[in-house]
This record gives C-alpha cells, structure tokens and sequence, in this order.
C-alpha cells in the first residue's frame, strides 16, 4: 500500500516535470541543478532577506513620516503634561 502510494507520487512528480520523458542520466542532471538551484534560492533568502526587510523598514518610514530612525518610539517619549 505505501509502496503503491510511492510509486503513484513518482509518477505524479516525473509527469509533472516532463522527467518521465528523460533517461536516467538526464534525470538525475535535472535533479541535481534544481536541488543546487533550490538550495541556492533557500541560503539567499534566509541570509539576505531578514537585513532587505530591514532597509525596506527604515526606507518606508522615512518617506512615510519624513523622519530617520524609530519613528515608534518618539511617538512613546513624547513630553507628558508637566512639560507642556
């Protein structure tokens, strides 16, 4: 039963990626550069993306408010009663 559902996944995943078409030469070539460019893709995005939010973040508030830095905390520090 497992092994049937396995077979039926292979098939499903060669079919949907025209491999089934292919020797098995050219299949495990086709593999190995979409793993590499999977793995690539994967390391980019955990490694670049949280410091691109990051600038993005800034970026945004700065046209937004006009200002630079954490627009959010000012707006907590703001002069309480006494000092107005």
């Amino acid at each position: 039963m497992v092994k049937d559902y396995l077979w039926r996944q292979r098939v499903k995943f060669e079919s949907t990626l025209a491999l089934s078409m292919l020797e098995p030469w050219e299949k495990f070539l086709c593999m190995i550069i979409f793993s590499l460019l999977t793995m690539l893709v994967m390391i980019g995005l955990f490694q670049y993306l949280p410091q691109h939010v990051m600038v993005m973040q800034r970026r945004a508030i700065y046209y937004l408010w006009g200002q630079e830095g954490d627009v959010f905390r000012s707006w907590v520090e703001t002069p309480g009663l006494k000092e107005l």
